[in-house]
């Protein structure tokens, strides 16, 4: 295989390493063991996986009332949620039309990464939304039936 020289810049491999020292060296990362440090930092977030889903289990069990919707308060956790997943579809949104306002040659990435997170927060806040109404039946279904 013949080896093209540029001009321009310096040559990328140096150091006596072929190209398939350079391939080793990078797929290393990804084929081989993982280290300590990986393997602590997996522990840690399958701990952190485990106390969100006891979570999400004690709510199912106890019921939405421990986010604080039992008490007098308009603003639980289910609507603090929702206006939190709306607000980062907006910001998504700012960022993407303030780089196209100033025609920021760089913003492509950016834009690509801003509006993802718009899609993915307006897909949150409408299931956040959806399960608001399907909750909100629930307890009109359990009045209803208390009252007959």
């Amino acid at each position: 295989m013949s080896h093209v020289v540029s001009p321009i810049r310096e040559t990328l491999v140096s150091g006596g390493k072929s190209y398939h020292d350079v391939t080793n060296d990078i797929c290393k990362q990804v084929e081989g063991e993982p280290t300590k440090e990986w393997k602590i930092a997996f522990g840690v977030s399958c701990l952190v996986f485990a106390y969100g889903a006891f979570c999400l289990g004690y709510t199912w069990w106890q019921g939405i009332g421990v986010w604080g919707l039992n008490k007098t308060v308009g603003w639980a956790w289910d609507i603090t949620n929702f206006v939190w997943w709306v607000g980062i579809g907006h910001a998504g949104t700012l960022i993407s039309a303030v780089l196209l306002l100033f025609r920021q040659k760089w913003r492509t990435s950016i834009n690509r990464s801003a509006e993802a997170m718009t899609i993915f927060a307006v897909l949150c806040a409408a299931s956040e939304k959806k399960r608001q109404r399907k909750n909100a039946n629930k307890k009109n279904e359990k009045g209803n039936r208390a009252k007959s």
